[in-house]
């Protein structure tokens, strides 16, 4: 018999609860980067207005516990925004040519494995080398097994405009 460990080695969509949390702790340090943002900025991103009207009275809270349950709240709505757009919009304002250096990375993941894996959490601190190994792993895994545009390429795209946002 096999235990839940084996059976989800090679579920490329499997996630972890340690990489849920992850996950969630990731979305609450961009909610904190987007409330440094001034009201006209975040008029421009695409998000919705609750969470705009969130950010904005993040700054009006002057308890700490106050400020760290309302983060809390941010990173709750933050799941239910388009984070590869908001991402992609943030990196925009401050690297324009993003992009294309994040599309080079991805193919490079995808070819050189563990090497580039390397090089990676070098250049981008934030960027979990397991986190990060999973999510190549399962794009290789759908490149070899699926002709047409892959969703796991796009996460791990995703992924990657998260560690160098976080890594700035």
């Amino acid at each position: 018999m096999r235990n839940s460990a084996q059976e989800h080695e090679f579920d490329p969509n499997f996630v972890s609860k340690s990489q849920q949390k992850k996950a969630m702790d990731r979305l609450q340090a961009i909610g904190e980067q987007l409330a440094e943002l001034s009201a006209n900025q975040l008029k421009k991103l695409p998000i919705s207005d609750e969470l705009r009207e969130a950010l904005l009275f993040l700054s009006t809270l002057k308890s700490n516990e106050a400020k760290r349950r309302h983060k809390q709240l941010i990173g709750k709505l933050m799941r239910h925004e388009n984070e590869e757009a908001l991402l992609q919009a943030l990196n925009q304002r401050t690297q324009p040519n993003l992009e294309r250096q994040l599309s080079l990375w991805v193919e490079r993941l995808i070819s050189q494995g563990e090497s580039a894996i390397n090089d990676t959490a070098r250049q981008y601190p934030a960027a979990d080398r397991h986190t990060l190994r999973q999510a190549v792993r399962a794009a290789v895994f759908e490149q070899e097994n699926t002709p047409t545009e892959s969703k796991a390429k796009q996460r791990l795209l995703t992924y990657l405009r998260e560690a160098v946002l976080l890594s700035q």
